[in-house]
């Protein structure tokens, strides 16, 4: 049974408020996201994919909430939603205490903020609190609901997904219907990538990077303010939102960047030469800022999140066993990056390919197993379709490819060496899956070709 949200002293994130609204906020992005589609894009191919795409996520983001609400009970959405609840409440005794609130760090924030909180710790979690102020913000325009700040959390992982999606066809504009179904229309994106949550503000950091990377640095023909506004946003929540993936991404965007320019240019000889140097300069560029990034704050330092994972994985071990659920194991790991590297291939694979049908032992990762499986399925189709040579001629030839999988891989390990529980996997891993189902699907157009 789901302990009551009033026995934890908080409020519950579905109300009879929040279900007389639900058409109403349907409406309201259905009318504003087509009127942006109608002024903003052209192109017919590229506005057929715009409103279903955002359609799943906000069925998603209300399936979630039904979840959260009437089969767990409890959760870190309703501690996120009772700090949004707090800044709503804030804004309307005091604006200029709530806007504190929104823009300033806890440690920053005047009394009559701190008087304002119920659990001061989320606030003073810089991941947590990116949550909740990103909420408080679409909770302005919500009414203080649930629902409503959920589809504004959730739109902006949209919008993220969306501008991944358009880097991608800029490259492939022949793959939009393969590119579609890879970067918008995974389900667990579509389910998991919703809600108050860290997930929807992970993939949204995500897409606003590569795309802010891509229009400003290299292609340069989108102007200049919403590739920088995209940068700046996007790299502010892969990086606060979860550590590893700004450590996964800064190798795999310098590589991919670099052999970008290197097939600008002209002369073949020339272009052969400088792409080996360019590489090992893009990687050692990568390496430093990852060293750099570390020197900056000590929850990047290497050392220290080697610790970190190790003890969480005890935990989420514990835990697991504890509620008799969903957990896996990858033996005993020694706080060391030669124990990490050892447990790597264990590690992408549960991210990509597990749990396995007989694993879920509960109705509730049914659905994650039957993605995994698909996923283990097409991967082996695409593999055995293309070819290993043609695979690995693939890498060398295309940048995007291997900064997919660079980026995939990297992280489907993080992700798998932290995570020790299928349920927490299936929401901690959605990131990985639009680059690595991207990859699956450009590789298996050079077949065709």
């Amino acid at each position: 049974m789901p302990l009551p949200t009033a026995c934890l002293g908080l409020v519950p994130i579905l109300t009879t408020i929040d279900f007389l609204l639900l058409p109403f906020f349907i409406l309201i992005y259905t009318g504003g996201f087509w009127a942006f589609r109608n002024w903003r894009y052209k192109d017919p191919i590229v506005r057929r994919y715009f409103l279903p795409a955002l359609w799943f996520r906000l069925a998603g983001a209300f399936l979630t909430a039904l979840m959260y609400q009437y089969y767990y009970g409890y959760g870190d959405t309703f501690y996120y939603y009772q700090g949004v609840v707090d800044i709503f409440n804030a804004f309307f005794r005091s604006p200029i205490t709530g806007l504190e609130m929104i823009v300033s760090n806890y440690d920053n924030y005047s009394g009559e903020a701190k008087d304002a909180l119920t659990y001061h710790l989320l606030f003073r979690q810089n991941s947590a609190a990116a949550v909740i102020r990103t909420g408080g913000f679409f909770s302005l325009f919500s009414f203080g609901s649930f629902i409503g700040t959920s589809f504004g959390i959730t739109t902006l992982a949209f919008l993220g997904n969306w501008m991944l999606y358009r880097v991608f066809t800029d490259i492939y504009p022949k793959l939009h219907l393969p590119l579609a179904i890879a970067v918008l229309y995974v389900p667990s994106l579509c389910f998991w990538g919703t809600g108050v949550m860290k997930d929807p503000l992970s993939l949204a950091g995500l897409g606003m990077f590569v795309y802010g990377l891509y229009f400003l640095v290299y292609k340069r023909n989108r102007g200049y303010i919403l590739p920088i506004l995209a940068l700046i946003i996007g790299l502010y929540y892969a990086a606060v939102i979860k550590a590893y993936i700004a450590l996964a991404l800064m190798p795999a965007s310098l590589v991919w960047i670099t052999l970008l320019y290197k097939e600008k240019i002209e002369n073949k000889t020339l272009r052969m030469l400088m792409g080996p140097v360019l590489l090992v300069f893009g990687t050692a560029f990568g390496a430093l800022a990852l060293m750099q990034l570390g020197s900056i704050s000590e929850k990047f330092a290497l050392e220290n999140m080697m610790v970190e994972v190790v003890r969480t994985q005890w935990w989420l071990s514990v835990s697991t066993e504890r509620d008799g659920g969903t957990g896996y194991s990858l033996g005993m790991v020694e706080p060391t990056l030669m124990g990490m590297l050892k447990t790597f291939p264990a590690a992408v694979n549960v991210s990509l390919f597990r749990p396995y049908p007989w694993e879920a032992r509960k109705v509730i990762v049914l659905p994650s197993a039957a993605e995994a499986l698909f996923t283990l399925f097409f991967t082996l189709y695409v593999f055995f379709r293309v070819g290993v040579l043609s695979t690995l001629k693939a890498l060398f030839k295309d940048p995007t490819v291997l900064f997919c999988l660079i980026f995939a891989i990297i992280f489907a390990f993080a992700v798998g060496f932290t995570s020790m529980n299928f349920g927490a996997l299936a929401r901690y891993k959605i990131p990985a899956l639009p680059f690595y189902f991207s990859a699956l699907v450009i590789l298996l157009s050079y077949k065709k070709k």
